[in-house]
């Protein structure tokens, strides 16, 4: 009881200790007496303040239920429906309808075309928390991407079928410019003197739901390429135009035209190659004039000698092109010429006639002879056959400049002409019995792979093809698939 006496009496200004009550309390039973005589106004002080805070806590609760009933009690909303599925609630329908006309206003301004929703909306009456209320920012967004809605669209053919669909004429025009810019933007813009196109492209005015309309980039994309399918390849350690063409059962022009813009001589591990072949839907013809030099062939006369065969020539004297200057006409169709008409041509030099020695002497039979003659006539030995550096070397180097003739040993039958790895350029007779014979680091090749050749026929030229140090040919005997050493071969009958 004694706990409780100060607080209550301070709540009946009895709390100031200097007061004469509490100077007159010198002790416990005085002060028992004290509160004897104060007792009633003590209870009194008491039950009132227990019925104050009481009426303040109700008063509070009251007010705070008040404010929050909607937070805490599902009470009326409006729920929006658009084809069936539920979108938003709102305490006021009418909230709704200027979202909506306010959506339908901003469309019609952007696409400066009327339209109208092909949607279902519907509004029916529900239950809801303030949480589940959206705001109209909110709801405008949410049905701009909801809603579906029909307009007057522009629609590009080409050949009558519909290629892209946009909301502007003018967009229409502009896609089929971009289609004509991107064949014709690395010509001289001076040099154009129209740019069409091969197939006949039409703009029709459509009814077109909004689901149907294209980005422009889009149809310029499906243009160009002529179809939407992405194929792409990354270029990995080893790889080349070759290898991946091959891989893809792609040719290798395919594989160009598929990246323009791709050196075919300097990929890199890590590049992003196309393997889709653009066909376009549009065949751009570009017409432009040009001014330009171009060759002017030269006529070849012949010398008849009795000491070479009629199959065998030697230039004597080199012909040389002419020079003239011409303007001209000229259609290319997708980048690719179809078309020239010549204006006007000027001569700056005149060609000169080559002039070519041949034989009258009909060609020995095609044929082993069973005798190997030197294939390099005047070279010198600048490596002869077997061990070297650590190594065994299976042929002869015979080293001769570069461009001289290389004959055949004997008569046989080509079974290779090509390139070989670090042989280069070579060629590979067979002239029976099991002999073989070889002529690599070839510059050039004067024979395909199965023609019969005569022994003492020139077959190819000089060069340093392959892994090689100089111009020399390297030449092989192999029998049966075996090589020995050409050295004891030349210039003796071998079978």
């Amino acid at each position: 009881m004694k706990n409780i006496i100060r607080p209550l009496l301070e709540k009946l200004n009895l709390k100031n200790k200097n007061s004469k009550i509490f100077k007159q309390l010198p002790d416990e039973e005085e002060r028992q007496a004290i509160f004897l005589k104060y007792k009633d106004q003590i209870i009194g002080a008491a039950s009132l303040l227990a019925a104050t805070t009481l009426v303040l806590s109700s008063t509070f609760a009251l007010n705070y239920l008040n404010t929050h009933e909607n937070n805490i009690y599902s009470t009326e909303s409006y729920t929006l429906l658009v084809d069936g599925e539920e979108i938003c609630k709102v305490r006021d329908p009418k909230v709704l309808d200027n979202i909506i006309s306010k959506l339908e206003n901003d469309l019609e301004r952007n696409s400066e075309l009327d339209l109208a929703f092909n949607n279902t909306f519907e509004v029916v009456n529900s239950k809801a928390v303030d949480k589940e209320i959206l705001s109209e920012k909110e709801i405008y967004n949410i049905l701009k991407k909801e809603v579906d809605y029909s307009t007057l669209a522009y629609a590009l053919y080409i050949d009558e079928d519909i290629i892209g669909i946009v909301d502007s004429e003018y967009k229409a025009r502009n896609i089929i410019e971009e289609v004509k810019k991107y064949f014709s933007d690395n010509y001289d813009k001076n040099s154009i003197i129209e740019v069409t196109t091969a197939e006949d492209v039409k703009i029709k005015q459509i009814e077109a739901n909004s689901s149907e309309i294209q980005e422009s980039d889009d149809i310029v994309n499906y243009i160009i390429k002529g179809t939407n399918e992405e194929r792409k390849y990354i270029v990995e350690k080893g790889d080349t135009y070759w290898t991946i063409a091959e891989y893809f059962n792609m040719t290798l022009d395919e594989l160009i035209s598929a990246n323009p813009s791709a050196d075919p001589e300097r990929i890199q591990i890590g590049d992003e190659l196309n393997l889709i072949v653009p066909k376009p839907f549009i065949n751009v013809q570009v017409k432009r004039k040009v001014v330009q030099e171009e060759k002017i062939a030269y006529e070849t006369s012949y010398e008849y000698v009795s000491y070479m065969f009629n199959d065998e020539e030697v230039i004597n004297k080199a012909g040389k092109y002419g020079i003239s200057e011409i303007e001209a006409i000229v259609t290319e169709e997708n980048g690719i010429q179809i078309a020239k008409e010549v204006v006007s041509e000027k001569v700056i030099s005149e060609p000169l006639t080559e002039i070519v020695v041949t034989g009258t002497q009909d060609p020995p039979p095609k044929q082993g002879t069973g005798y190997f003659i030197n294939p390099l006539p005047g070279s010198s030995i600048s490596s002869r056959y077997g061990s070297r550096s650590g190594g065994f070397h299976r042929g002869q180097d015979m080293a001769k400049a570069s461009g001289s003739s290389i004959k055949a040993a004997d008569g046989g039958t080509v079974i290779f002409a090509g390139y070989n790895g670090s042989y280069g350029y070579m060629i590979d007779i067979d002239h029976g019995g099991g002999f073989t014979t070889r002529y690599a680091h070839c510059s050039e090749l004067y024979v395909s792979s199965g023609e019969k050749v005569y022994q003492g026929k020139i077959i190819g030229a000089v060069g340093s093809t392959g892994v090689s140090t100089g111009p020399h040919l390297h030449f092989e005997v192999r029998k049966y698939g075996s090589t020995v050493n050409p050295a004891s071969y030349i210039g003796i009958q071998y079978r």
